[in-house]
């Protein structure tokens, strides 16, 4: 492994966010789906894992579409590079991931708000689920979001290989910067196609 490459990057949430956290403790009347918070100081925060997970399967859905198997699903090729980058696992081969992504946490300013304001921090959106074919009555959910204009702050780090199946600083970086246009151009948590998860990503 050569020296690691640290990047920083702010979040920006164009339109609410919902991604999902414990369900436990529910009240009837109130939230149906909460989002992920920090269990000790009750703020919301966006998992490395939501990140890397949505970007890996966007670059393989659109660069990778010829190779599927019958089941629908990306063929992984040790030999791609969103295997070398993002790691793969199977009986014959193991790579383990070369871009690390860190859990994003609320900047300081918005922090400070979060500390202001508590359970208010967050919007209640509500939604229904209406049959379409089948006679019914609509199922209402309260859906909870963190409201556009919030603001998280985080780290991916580039861990460059030499040797069998390396990838250079510099294709770690572009496959970076192609995975970060992916996610601007749709979605990331629950919902996006009513509209949650618009995000902008920056260097910080």
């Amino acid at each position: 492994m050569l020296n690691p490459i640290v990047k920083k990057y702010k979040i920006i949430l164009k339109t609410g966010l919902h991604i999902g956290g414990s369900e436990q403790g529910l009240k009837i009347g109130g939230i149906d789906s909460s989002v992920i918070k920090n269990p000790l100081t009750g703020c919301p925060y966006i998992p490395g894992s939501s990140i890397k997970g949505k970007m890996r399967s966007l670059i393989e859905m659109i660069d990778y579409s010829n190779k599927i198997d019958e089941k629908g699903n990306p063929v992984q090729d040790i030999n791609t590079e969103v295997s070398k980058a993002f790691g793969m696992a199977n009986k014959d081969n193991k790579i383990s991931s070369r871009i690390i992504f860190e859990d994003f946490y609320l900047s300081e300013e918005w922090k400070e708000k979060f500390e202001s304001m508590k359970s208010d921090f967050f919007e209640d959106k509500s939604e229904n689920t209406v049959p379409r074919f089948l006679k019914g009555t609509a199922n209402p959910r309260h859906i909870e979001r963190v409201p556009a204009g919030v603001e998280f702050e985080g780290q991916i780090i580039l861990l460059p290989h030499e040797g069998e199946y390396g990838i250079s600083q510099q294709e770690l970086e572009d496959i970076l910067v192609k995975g970060i246009d992916y996610l601007q151009k749709t979605y990331i948590g629950g919902g996006g196609s009513r509209g949650n998860g618009r995000i902008e990503i920056v260097s910080n």
